[in-house]
């Protein structure tokens, strides 16, 4: 399904806002007309990920295109790394337990990250 302006009238202002975004890796939080979050993602470039869903000639699944013709607005945090987007991301998703990121609300009852420990060694946390 593709999105128009007619789905989303702000449309336009979201993909200028987006060709301004950086480069680098962070989490996007999207946002319907009241405010409340909607959806949070994480990208290794932001720029691309979040351009991806505004695109006028990009196919998306159903419940894809239902959530970009909600987002009304949305901010993003920048990290150092996409270790750090991944776990900023688990730990958003957590806080607001926005309505799109259904899948990753079951999924992250048993989140692990392996992070390194010595030169050899490996940790496994619970997030």
């Amino acid at each position: 399904m593709y999105i128009t302006d007619e789905d989303n009238p702000r449309l336009p202002f979201l993909r200028d806002k987006t060709s301004k975004l950086t480069t680098s890796p962070g989490c996007y939080i999207m946002k319907d007309k009241m405010k409340k979050i909607i959806y949070i993602g994480k990208a290794k470039n932001l720029r691309n990920r979040v351009t991806s869903y505004f695109r006028k000639c990009q196919d998306h699944l159903p419940k894809v295109w239902k959530m970009v013709s909600h987002v009304y607005d949305y901010d993003f945090i920048v990290t150092d790394s996409e270790f750090e987007a991944l776990v900023l991301e688990c730990s958003l998703i957590k806080q607001y337990t926005p309505k799109y990121n259904i899948l990753l609300k079951d999924e992250m009852r048993n989140t692990h990250v392996c992070k390194p420990y010595c030169k050899n060694m490996m940790t496994v946390q619970s997030i």
